[in-house]
């Protein structure tokens, strides 16, 4: 190579090794791609709001891509079916649920306007396919997305935000809010090739970052259990905004509450265990076992719930975890027959819905022993060994079962007789369960219009608003599954909140 041409691979080496460092003016910055996210930009653009829109993953939907469906009242979908639950009934049912340690006007404004995101939804092409609930004579809330997945409407609110002019910025995190006299006007952020982007925003920051469900240190230091299976993205929701809300003084409230949902196959990713209703799997028709109403074993050979409580998880996930975040559900060659040719008689989720037969149930007997969540016997003796319990008290449990099925009545438990089976056909087997949980719940306190408030004064922090799971004040102590798809749907209304607020700020 000749001096001239080293010169320019050089000075082409020297250049390309520094970042640039770009700063672009815009109306909001809104951080994240989950529900509240995507529905928080989709809104400003549509108001004429100049947005961007950063993810700090390659790919944006977050926790969205898992959602099945979404709370709503007094919707046009309800009224056809004669669904007579209405707004006033959701707020007291809600307020009651978490015994007043909510946020009551931010929630009445949810709630009262949920049948209108329907509709916006609708407007941009989301489609539901039925309005559903998990329980028997439950309350029909759950509108539920096209194939049972919030895939569409993470399509929908991307085209319409693309469509308006917003722009998004993939494997671009957020790194530092721009907090200057009292207020946020910015947000400074970094891409995958180090380059540097000031977002100076006018109207305002719309934080909705996930939460910190895949971060153990946070998870420790607000009180969360880090053993659970985790649901949805592994990577991202690990509390990149905690930092922000210190730093300009947020009040925090609810940061142990989390949205537990269930138990799963033990030690297995439970993101393998979801399917369409229509098209289940090996390992969502097994977790479905854990759900049925039969007999639940803790490590000490007891039963230590009403089974049937199966479908609230906020009634099952303390229990479960009580007894060491784990048990096995133990059935015999009988029930085995039955969930073939019968079907489940409650719902794993809308994976696997009550009346559907378990055809693939042999072959994840067998996937199961191999993995090591179910084990088989032809004794109880033999059962318990291999589950690890001890023997004679794990055979008074079964004894004491088949005992309240020949005389119809559970004399530990009020649970209802159609589901008081006996346990004496071998072979015998027991799948082992584990607690799973899908998002955090805690975060700053807001007004009605999603802005964060100072814990000094409960005054506004200027240009800083927080949608989604990371609000406080939505949850008490547990995830409300009485008002089924509530998380997504507060989610996309406050975004819609955040996104209004700014633009009749700015008087659009």
């Amino acid at each position: 190579m000749n001096k001239l041409s080293m010169a320019i691979a050089l000075s082409l080496l020297s250049a390309s090794s520094y970042a640039a460092n770009y700063t672009k003016n815009v109306d909001v910055v809104v951080i994240g791609s989950g529900a509240s996210g995507m529905a928080a930009a989709a809104a400003a653009e549509e108001k004429g709001l100049t947005t961007v829109l950063l993810e700090k993953q390659a790919n944006i939907g977050g926790s969205a891509l898992y959602i099945e469906g979404t709370f709503a009242v007094e919707t046009e979908q309800q009224k056809s079916m004669y669904i007579g639950l209405t707004k006033d009934w959701a707020y007291k049912n809600h307020m009651e649920f978490n015994h007043g340690f909510i946020n009551g006007p931010l929630m009445r404004k949810w709630i009262n306007r949920s049948d209108e995101s329907i509709k916006w939804m609708e407007e941009k092409g989301v489609t539901f396919h039925d309005v559903r609930t998990l329980f028997e004579d439950g309350n029909r809330t759950w509108h539920i997305f096209k194939d049972g997945k919030g895939v569409e409407f993470v399509q929908k609110m991307e085209q319409s935000f693309i469509k308006d002019g917003g722009k998004i910025y993939t494997e671009t995190p957020a790194t530092e809010l721009i907090y200057k006299g009292g207020k946020v006007v910015g947000v400074i952020a970094e891409d995958g090739e180090g380059d540097t982007y000031t977002f100076n925003a006018k109207g305002g920051v719309i934080v909705a970052t996930g939460g910190f469900i895949n971060n153990p240190k946070m998870l420790k230091r607000f009180g969360i259990r880090t053993d659970h299976l985790i649901v949805g993205p592994k990577k991202g929701r690990d509390g990149d905004s905690i930092k922000w809300w210190e730093e300009t003084g947020a009040r925090l409230e609810g940061m142990k509450t989390h949205l537990a949902i269930g138990a799963w196959l033990y030690g297995k990713d439970p993101n393998t265990q979801l399917s369409h209703p229509e098209h289940t799997t090996v390992y969502s028709q097994m977790a479905s076992l854990l759900r049925q109403p039969y007999m639940w074993v803790a490590k000490d050979g007891k039963r230590f719930i009403d089974e049937s409580q199966a479908p609230l998880w906020h009634n099952t996930g303390p229990a479960v975890e009580r007894v060491g975040n784990g048990y096995f559900a133990v059935f015999d060659d009988n029930m085995r027959e039955y969930m073939k040719t019968d079907g489940i008689d409650i719902s794993h989720s809308d994976w696997v819905r009550v009346g559907h037969k378990l055809d693939l149930l042999d072959e994840g007997i067998e996937v199961g022993q191999k993995e090591g969540w179910l084990v088989k016997s032809d004794t109880i003796e033999g059962l318990a060994k291999k589950m690890g319990v001890d023997v004679a008290t794990f055979k008074q449990t079964v004894a004491d079962a088949n005992r309240y099925a020949i005389n119809g009545v559970d004399e530990e438990f009020p649970k209802n007789r159609k589901y008081v089976r006996s346990m004496n056909k071998p072979p015998y087997f027991a799948v082992k369960g584990q607690n799973a949980t899908l998002i955090t719940l805690g975060g700053p306190t807001t007004d009605t219009d999603m802005q964060v408030l100072r814990e000094k004064d409960m005054k506004p922090v200027g240009g800083l608003y927080v949608v989604g799971c990371e609000v406080g004040g939505v949850y008490g102590d547990s995830y409300n599954l009485t008002l089924e798809g509530m998380a997504s749907s507060f989610a996309i209304n406050s975004g819609r909140f955040a996104a209004e607020h700014i633009a009749k700020k700015m008087k659009l």
